[in-house]
């Protein structure tokens, strides 16, 4: 069994491996070129937020939000060879709630292809704040609820011979001259929200409280499409890439017998910058919505944020680090 799982694992990489060639010499070097320095180093600063709406059903819906208490960050990105490193941490001061620690983790990986994009992820709350009014920055936090969220995001890329997708997502490559594609998604994910010790004391309203309360969680798949353009301005030295993508699915409850329930997501991006032979800098914004559709209550769910990017490009050592890179 252990010599068959290495030979299909060796099978899959040079299989990757004779497709990226492949699918490399079709692309028209007229429109998109590689980048003779291959590694890079980065540094970023931002800022995002995440808000989580429960709302009822029917035309006059109760309504509960909860936040989590997200803040600035800066972080540094090394890419050398095959291996990648990334390290961000939050700006002291910055928080949505100054007089609350709230831990947050998050973790992903991307593998870009020209024609393809695997993106796993995993988000972890630790608290999340109820936010006292809605012309007041006060807030109680729930420091016993957690929510995660885990998936995996697929993008498929049409045009891939004359739009590059990685041009305009990390500057990665440069696009000559301007072109789009369509992009085909597919996530699959598990949500949850756990809390560990319920009372009503801060949720008045019986439904939030009791779908809360009931430890749920569930799995969902969504399929979409959306578009990407790069335009390309100065022979790829500038780029603006906007792209959208919209995308439905079911979900399914796990620890009950409900039946299939909608999701829906809605989600835009744009990267502008400068993408020169050795350094390179972008402006990242997005924005996200997904409406989840649970028995007793809707979950709405809005993410955005904004960054900045400055990288530098570096050709590899002459020698290889411990053998090996």
């Amino acid at each position: 069994m252990q010599f068959f799982f290495k030979r299909f694992f060796l099978f899959f990489c040079l299989t990757g491996v004779v497709l990226d060639i492949a699918a490399q010499d079709l692309r028209d070097s007229s429109f998109i070129r590689k980048y003779e320095r291959s590694n890079v180093a980065e540094w970023n600063m931002g800022n995002y937020s995440a808000k989580f709406d429960f709302r009822g059903f029917g035309k006059r819906p109760s309504s509960f939000m909860l936040a989590a208490n997200t803040n600035a960050y800066t972080g540094l990105y090394l890419n050398y060879k095959w291996v990648a490193v990334q390290y961000s941490w939050g700006i002291p001061g910055t928080e949505l709630d100054r007089n609350v620690h709230l831990k947050h983790t998050s973790f992903s990986f991307r593998y870009n292809r020209p024609d393809m994009s695997f993106i796993p992820y995993y988000n972890y709350y630790n608290g999340l704040l109820l936010q006292r009014g809605k012309e007041r920055r006060e807030y109680d936090a729930f420091r016993d609820m957690r929510y995660y969220d885990a998936g995996l995001k697929f993008m498929y890329f049409t045009n891939t011979s004359k739009y590059s997708y990685k041009a305009g997502s990390s500057f990665a490559e440069r696009q000559l001259r301007s072109a789009g594609g369509l992009i085909f998604a597919a996530t699959p994910q598990w949500q949850r929200i756990n809390w560990v010790n319920p009372s009503n004391a801060l949720i008045k309203d019986s439904l939030t409280y009791k779908l809360l309360s009931s430890d749920p969680q569930w799995i969902s798949m969504t399929l979409g499409a959306g578009y990407n353009y790069n335009f390309s301005i100065r022979n790829g030295r500038w780029i603006i890439s906007p792209a959208v993508t919209a995308m439905a699915g079911a979900l399914k409850e796990v620890n009950n017998d409900n039946p299939l329930k909608p999701v829906f997501e809605l989600q835009a991006w744009m990267n502008a910058g400068y993408s020169g032979r050795i350094f390179y800098g972008y402006l990242n914004a997005y924005i996200q919505y997904e409406q989840t559709n649970l028995i007793v209550k809707k979950l709405n769910a809005l993410g955005n944020g904004l960054s900045v990017t400055v990288g530098y490009r570096f050709h590899s050592l002459p020698k290889k680090i411990l053998g090996i890179l």
